[in-house]
Order: C-alpha cells, then structure tokens, then sequence
C-alpha cells in the first residue's frame, strides 16, 4: 500500500511549483521587454539607414515635416494668373489623399494639412506614412515605424501608425509651416552637416507615464497634430523625447539615434526631471550639443 503526502508535504510541493513559476514569469516577462527593446533600437537603425540611403540619393536630407510651396500658374493668361499650392514632403506626409491635387487655395490657412499618428481615420494617416518620402527607401515595412511598446500603451481603439518624431533641424520649422512657403532651398546638405555624432535625428514620441505624460499623448507636436516632428523651440511651448523604455523596476530611458547612425539609450535620471529639464535636454540633443549625465542630472558643456 502506498504511502498517501502528508499536508506538509504537499504544501512544500505547492511552494516550489509557485517559486518556480515565480521565476519563469519574471524570466518570461524581462525577455520580452528586451525584445521590445531591441526591435525598438533596430526599428531607428533602419530609419536613420534610410535617411542616409535618401541622402546620398538627392544630395539632401529628407525633411523633418512636410511644408507648403507655391507656384504661379499663368495658363489662363498672366493678368489671371493664380497661386497654386503643393506639398513639400517630409519623412512623413501630412496631407490626406488628393489633398493638392492643383490647388488654389492654402491647406496650411485651412488647417486642412495636419496629420497626426492617432487620427480617427486610417487613410487618412495611412496616406501620411506611404505618401513619406522614406516609404520605399523601407521597401513599404510598416513595422519600422512602430515601437512595440507603443502599440502596448494604446488601446486597441487607438492604435498608432508610428512611433517617431524628428528633428526640426533638418529642414523643418513652425513659424514657416504657419504660412505657404515659396521654394527658397532644398534643405540640409546631406554632406555638409555639422557634429552628425552628437545630432540628433530620430527620437520617441512621450507615450508612457514618464514626466508630465499620464497616458498615451495624442498631440504631441506643440498645439498641433503633427506628431512627425520633433519641436525643440517654439513660441507655444517645446517637445521632449520620450522616457517611454524600463530597465529594471523603476529605470526608464529613451532610445534616440543620431544624424551619424549610431543609436543611445538616454537614461532617466533617478529623481526624474521636470518638463523644463526635459526640453532643455532635448534641445541640446537636437543641437548638437555635449552632454555629461553625472547619474543625478544631465549637464551641457560648455562650447
């Protein structure tokens, strides 16, 4: 006859079973944060990759936000001669489909140009992201444009289409998106930009609980929808990269890759920073400028 567990005994099966399973959670869940981590950091090697790739293609690098250009059609005679408007596209378009199909009239004025990652109407954003400049240079992978983290903060109704933001420097700026734009340059130099290494180029959207976010931010840009680029300094109040990453129970950091190609990880410092503190940061990132993290606080060098 076989001798039945004593209640000791069973309660000390049931223990490790739940030690281990303990163990294998917590394996489980790191592993996959890593994951999202590391497809995160591919996802920005693969858009400065592009960059570079449209880069040696025009001589220019793409724009950071698309603008509005014009030029003067003079079909119907030079005395009725008329304005027609065009979009100059960024990495990412704003306008919706057929938005300057020969238009006579400023889509900037009518505020009928912004396109935002979470807008209500897919084609809407569907047609900002494949009407990009980059699109082929990605060979049509919408994958490259989303962080996985992303998609886990947002609801399933509110997906967003991409996860990126960048930089004003390159050829993008408010106070010239608020008015039509005659062509007056083609942008930056893909050969002739200064300190590539410390310049930032890609960054995240804020979408976690970081800093002044309680949840995921469906106008990012300053006042806007466009949440394509990244506004360092404007009149109604600058942007900051997201904190959006954890490492550990309470770490968080941002990923950002720069004009050079090669991507960081920017680490929070362990007291958090204030909005201000954030867009000061962001900033010098933007700028170009060096920057010491003493484990407390970020700190610019001095030029």
């Amino acid at each position: 006859m076989k001798k039945a567990f004593t209640l000791v005994e069973l309660l000390i099966v049931i223990g490790i079973i739940g030690i281990l399973s303990g163990i294998l959670i917590t394996s489980f869940g790191g592993g996959t944060e890593s994951a999202r981590n590391a497809k995160c950091l591919t996802n920005m090697r693969n858009l400065a990759a592009a960059c570079h790739t449209y880069g040696m293609s025009s001589g220019y690098y793409p724009p950071a936000g698309s603008f509005e250009k014009f030029g003067i059609d003079e079909s119907s005679g030079i005395h009725h001669a008329k304005r027609i408007y065009s979009e100059r596209k960024g990495w990412i378009s704003w306008n919706s489909r057929s938005a300057y199909a020969s238009s006579p009239r400023s889509h900037v004025a009518s505020l009928a140009w912004f396109t935002s990652c979470y807008n209500q109407d897919y084609d809407v954003r569907e047609y900002a992201l494949t009407n990009g400049v980059l699109w082929k240079y990605l060979s049509g992978n919408r994958e490259v444009y989303v962080c996985p983290s992303h998609k886990l903060a947002c609801s399933q109704q509110h997906q967003p289409l991409w996860s990126y933001v960048m930089n004003q420097y390159f050829y993008w700026d408010k106070s010239k998106g608020s008015k039509a734009q005659g062509e007056s340059t083609l942008g930056i130099k893909y050969a002739g930009i200064t300190r590539a290494d410390r310049r930032l180029l890609f960054a995240e959207i804020p979408f976690t609980d970081t800093i002044a976010q309680p949840s995921p931010d469906t106008d990012t840009a300053a006042g806007t929808r466009n949440d394509c680029t990244l506004q360092y300094s404007t009149s109604d109040g600058s942007e900051y990269i997201g904190f959006n990453h954890k490492s550990g129970k309470r770490l968080k950091f941002a990923h950002v890759v720069f004009a050079d190609g090669h991507v960081e990880k920017i680490s929070l410092p362990k007291g958090g920073l204030s909005q201000g503190q954030a867009r000061e940061l962001t900033e010098w990132l933007c700028t170009g400028k060096d920057i010491t993290f003493s484990g407390g606080r970020y700190q610019k060098l001095q030029d």
